[in-house]
């Protein structure tokens, strides 16, 4: 029998957690799931561990390759999978109950729609609740009365996505036919592969989301980029070129490139070049004026009077 979606995990020696990412697949009731995981040369053990389970669950199924990355490994699981719908699943993160079955029926519901995406958990490596996704956006936590207990449509999404990177992985949802018009996930980036993919889909498909928070997400100390460069790169040139298309209007444009400054003036924060940090998000403003940039500003003169009085004690 044809599964009604297929689980999507690519795992690179994430061992620790692939039992709690599994078992919280294995609870979703109310749809018949293949789970095809893609192990990226991992060397601590995963495969040894997902042989025997693939023997005990005839659910799993497991592809292995030498490491190419998790934009190869979802691509390959693509090609691979056999139901109607793809549910996303990275190794480290596991979902609430319920969470297939509401997305699943709204798609047969919704033939237009391509992807509908949730509500998740930020939490310490403790499961400890930081805060919610939409919590941490607030240009996006206006729409969580909107959506609460139900999938609604995205209304002008590319241009909002583009603005507003809102969408988890983990709690993504898409139509199979949907993605392989999007043309999967781009080798050609370096990062933020998943985003760009979104956004293509937002050009030919409707978007839905709910405020139902269905997935735990673990802010694991590498799971921040090690080269918050080569991110922003990656970002530049999606909004480059996700901006070419007629859809995307100029005032989406500004603002995501405003976003990117900003983003800088992170970076810069983060490194205490707070010179530099305050200059990114002056530009940021100028773009797209917001109150935060002018906190920001705030936040980087007090930061350099500090120091600038520790230099002269």
């Amino acid at each position: 029998m044809q599964p009604d979606v297929s689980v999507i995990i690519p795992n690179y020696n994430c061992l620790e957690f692939l039992p709690k990412a599994i078992d919280s697949v294995m609870m979703q009731k109310g749809v018949n799931c293949e789970i095809i995981i893609v192990d990226d040369g991992s060397t601590d053990g995963s495969v040894d561990w997902l042989l025997k389970q693939q023997v005990r669950n005839p659910q799993i199924r497991l592809i292995t390759q030498a490491n190419q990355g998790v934009i190869a490994a979802r691509n390959r699981a693509i090609k691979a999978s056999s139901a109607p719908y793809i549910a996303f699943l990275d190794a480290d993160d596991f979902w609430y109950k319920d969470k297939l079955e509401k997305q699943i029926n709204y798609f047969k519901a919704n033939p237009n729609c391509g992807l509908s995406f949730t509500n998740y958990d930020h939490l310490t490596m403790d499961y400890e609740y930081i805060i919610d996704c939409y919590g941490y956006w607030p240009e996006f936590s206006k729409h969580k009365n909107n959506s609460q207990g139900n999938y609604v449509d995205l209304d002008d999404a590319v241009n909002f996505l583009l603005t507003t990177n809102v969408i988890g992985t983990s709690c993504v949802v898409v139509r199979k036919s949907t993605i392989l018009e999007a043309g999967g996930f781009d080798p050609s980036l370096r990062s933020a592969s998943d985003w760009d993919c979104w956004l293509r889909i937002a050009l030919i498909s409707d978007i839905a989301y709910t405020a139902d928070n269905t997935m735990g997400y673990l802010m694991r100390p590498n799971s921040i980029t090690s080269n918050r460069q080569k991110r922003l790169d990656a970002i530049e040139d999606i909004i480059n070129r996700i901006g070419q298309h007629e859809t995307v209007s100029e005032k989406a444009k500004e603002h995501a490139h405003a976003w990117l400054l900003e983003s800088y003036g992170e970076m810069y924060r983060e490194n205490q070049n707070y010179l530099n940090s305050m200059k990114f998000s002056l530009k940021a403003w100028r773009l797209y004026p917001h109150m935060r940039h002018i906190k920001q500003c705030a936040h980087d003169l007090k930061a350099l009077f500090k120091h600038s009085l520790s230099l002269s004690v």
